[in-house]
Order: C-alpha cells, then structure tokens, then sequence
C-alpha cells in the first residue's frame, strides 16, 4: 500500500468515525453535545476532501481504499439516517410549542366577563385590543 493509498484510508477512517461519534450523539439526545460533533466532522470531511484532490480520479482504489470508502458511505448513510430524524423530532416539538405558547396568549372563546355577567368572546376582546392599538 503506498502513502498516499495509506493517508486515504485513514482520512475515510476519521472521518466514518466523526460521523459515527456524531450518530452516537444524535441517537442517545446528547443534542448540546452536537455542535462539537459537527465540527469535527467537518475538519475530518475537510482532510478527506483534500487527499482525495490530490489523489486525483486516475488511479484505481486499492483493497483497503474500497474497503474503507464503503465504511465510510455506510457510516455518512446512518449519520444521515439519524440527523434526519432528530431534525424531524425537533422540528414536531417546535410545532407543539408554538401551538401550546398560542393556546396560553388566546383567552379563548370565553373571556372576561362583561358588565351585563355574561361572558365576553374571545372576538370582542380582540376588538378591545386593536381598539386600543
């Protein structure tokens, strides 16, 4: 194996395992913990980006090369797997949140209660704010 061949395996090599560590991360909630993951991840895709450049296209990959490449597609399709879901679960807690923060600013149908004892709707209420605007 020559050093170039070496230097690509192990580029692929770190950067499958900052993918792998980020995946980790992402599975076990450690969201806070992310951010480190992810820019490790990219110094190590950065690196690999590199010596893939000046490996060039001309050249067949050795054993070891495939090897680690399909490794590393592996590790890239699980990490994407996984990101994917945390953004949709965040994504889906943000929705709740807005509708929740909405429920509590909206008094509802029923509101305050007005002069006659019956109870002012929610529309009337409305019209006192932008009256009031």
């Amino acid at each position: 194996m020559t050093q170039r061949a070496s230097s690509l395996v192990q580029a692929a090599r770190r950067l499958a395992s900052s993918l792998q560590r980020e995946t980790g991360l992402a599975r076990t909630g450690a969201v806070a913990d992310l951010l480190n993951a992810a820019e490790m991840k990219r110094a190590a895709f950065a690196s690999f980006s590199e010596i893939c450049a000046a490996r060039g296209s001309h050249r067949s990959a050795s054993h070891a090369e495939r090897e680690a490449l399909r490794d590393l597609l592996l590790a890239a399709d699980e990490n994407a797997l996984i990101l994917d879901a945390v953004r949709a679960t965040l994504e889906d807690m943000a929705g709740k949140l807005r509708s929740a923060l909405r429920s509590v600013a909206d008094p509802g149908t029923y509101g305050p209660t007005s002069r006659r004892g019956r109870t002012a709707t929610r529309h009337v209420l409305a019209a006192r704010v932008d009256a009031s605007a």
